[in-house]
C-alpha cells in the first residue's frame, strides 16, 4: 500500500465515522474502497487500546499498581479519547474473528490468562473481563503521593 492510499484508506474511514454519528443510529454507510468497514474501524480500537495498555503495564510495573486495574482504565481511556469510533463499533457488528482478538488481548494484558490456556478459554476470559470493564463505572483518577506532597508544598510556599 502506498502512501496516498494509506490517507486515502484512513480519509474514507474517518469520513465513514463522521456519516455514522451524524445518523441516530451510528449506522455505517458503505464506502467503496474499503471492504470491511466494521472490521477496518475495529482494527484501529485495537491499535489504540493496546497502545495504551502497554503503556498502563508499562506504568502499573513501575509503580506496582494491579495490571487488571491498569487494562480497564486503558480501556475507558481509549472510550473516552475516541467517542465516535466507540459508538460507531458499538452500533455495528464488528467480526467475531476481531472482537476475539480484542478480548484474548484483554484477559492476557490483565493477567487473568496465561499464553498456555486454550483460545476459547482465554476468549471466554476475556469476554467476562470485557463485559466488566464495560459495564462498570468508570474507574477514578488515582494521584500519586509525589502529586499529594507536591500540592502541599505549593500551597504552604
Amino acid at each position: 500500500m502506498s502512501w496516498e492510499d494509506f490517507y486515502r484508506r484512513r480519509d474514507a474511514l474517518d469520513a465513514a465515522v463522521t456519516a455514522a454519528c451524524a445518523r441516530s443510529d451510528a449506522l455505517l454507510p458503505a464506502v467503496a474502497e474499503i471492504e470491511d468497514v466494521p472490521a477496518a474501524l475495529h482494527y484501529r480500537w485495537m491499535l489504540l487500546l493496546t497502545s495504551r495498555v502497554d503503556l498502563a503495564l508499562l506504568e502499573a510495573e513501575r509503580t506496582g499498581g494491579d495490571r487488571v486495574e491498569a487494562v480497564s482504565s486503558a480501556w475507558h481511556r481509549t472510550a473516552e479519547t475516541e467517542p465516535a469510533l466507540r459508538r460507531v463499533l458499538d452500533a455495528n457488528p464488528v467480526p467475531d474473528a476481531s472482537l476475539a482478538r480484542e478480548r484474548r488481548m484483554l484477559a492476557l494484558a490483565a493477567g487473568l490468562a496465561e499464553a498456555g490456556d486454550s483460545s476459547e478459554d482465554i476468549d471466554r476470559i476475556g469476554a467476562a473481563f470485557l463485559g466488566l470493564v464495560r459495564n462498570a463505572p468508570k474507574p477514578v483518577a488515582r494521584h500519586s503521593p509525589l502529586s499529594g506532597l507536591l500540592r502541599k508544598l505549593a500551597l504552604s510556599a
